[in-house]
């Protein structure tokens, strides 16, 4: 009786135990043939590639270890060949040859470098990576953090050929853009560096407002300095060579107008308010108008205001479109959060999972 129900609680556990002891009885077979075999695969491997094998395997590699000695290759230059020093550069980005996006220089001079340059270094220089100002004021002392280019002579076309020239020659290979503007002017950083971003760099482009010569062709413009100017870098490789032979032969009296008569005459490029989509958009400030009562259309999307007077006007444009962005931002925000509530409708915790500050 005992065994019969002993049989009976392990019937059902029959075929587990035949099976562990059938695979157990087969590592151990297959352990006993590899042991028989007397050879390691591996040693024999070694020694098939390594030429004819010793009757022991394992003490021939023992000593070929001991044998290997390294083979020292000592340095020769030739004295007769000149020697070239490897200079590496300092910043991986030089080495990429990746370049910044935007350079801004700014035109002054002798009377407007301590009051409007000041101004608009304070209200834009933060926005950019680099911020020069260029005045033909011999020895002219720099505003504290303002890097300033004295050229030695206040000429309009001599002050325009020689900042080409500065930029060209320091900055030719670091900057896919170049913005020329005034100290009267006053810009609106975030949206110009936006501009610029969405612009192709592989063009010759000369970007700003529009303005006709007197007597001239409706195809013959240039780009009102008053306002601001984009020159890309493909071009301002082409007009370099040009710089010299335009000083000599246009006479103008306005910087922003030689510039436009040389990039005509010599490379056949007129400036233009609008290119792939991006248009360029500036506003005229009237005297003694007052920036905060000013909600045309025009002024809200402008990308430079141009005439500015004196610093606390440059000081009141820069907290009435300050004012504007914040708007702009705080708008975006709510239009985020109404997304993010509407979305909670297909979440499991519905409109009770929302988190963060004030539940949105």
């Amino acid at each position: 009786m005992r065994l019969s129900s002993l049989l009976a609680l392990l019937r059902p556990a029959l075929p587990l135990i035949l099976g562990l002891s059938l695979g157990c009885s087969l590592s151990l077979l297959r352990v006993s043939w590899i042991q028989g075999e007397g050879e390691d695969p591996c040693v024999e491997a070694v020694g098939e590639r390594g030429g004819p094998q010793n009757p022991d395997s394992r003490a021939w590699l023992d000593q070929s270890d001991e044998d290997f000695k390294p083979r020292i290759v000592p340095y020769y230059r030739d004295p007769n060949k000149p020697y070239k020093k490897v200079l590496r550069t300092r910043y991986i980005q030089t080495e990429l040859g990746s370049r910044e996006r935007l350079l801004v220089a700014v035109l002054t001079s002798r009377a407007t470098l301590s009051t409007l340059a000041v101004a608009v270094n304070r209200t834009v220089a933060h926005h950019f990576p680099r911020l020069l100002y260029f005045t033909g004021q011999r020895g002219a002392r720099a505003p504290a953090g303002m890097q300033v280019v004295s050229h030695g002579d206040e000429r309009p076309a001599w002050l325009m050929s020689e900042t080409l020239r500065h930029l060209h020659t320091h900055f030719g290979a670091d900057y896919d853009w170049f913005f020329i503007m005034q100290d009267d002017t006053y810009v609106q950083a975030p949206r110009l560096a936006a501009l610029a971003g969405h612009l192709s760099i592989n063009q010759d482009l000369y970007l700003g407002r529009a303005e006709e010569f007197i007597g001239a062709g409706e195809q013959a413009r240039y780009c009102h300095g008053g306002f601001g100017y984009l020159l890309s870098r493909s071009l301002l490789l082409r007009l370099r060579p040009h710089l010299d032979g335009c000083r000599g032969d246009i006479l103008s009296a306005r910087p922003d107008e030689w510039l436009g008569r040389c990039l005509i005459d010599s490379l056949g490029v007129g400036c233009v308010s609008q290119h792939q989509g991006q248009q360029y958009r500036s506003f005229e400030l009237a005297k003694n108008r007052d920036p905060e009562k000013e909600g045309s259309s025009a002024f809200l999307s402008a990308f430079a205001v141009h005439p500015v007077s004196e610093g606390t006007l440059m000081y009141r444009l820069h907290k009435r479109f300050s004012a504007l962005e914040l708007e702009r931002a705080y708008s975006e925000i709510e239009q985020l959060q109404a997304q993010i509530r509407n979305l909670t409708v297909l979440t499991p915790e519905g409109e009770a999972g929302l988190t963060g500050p004030g539940s949105l």
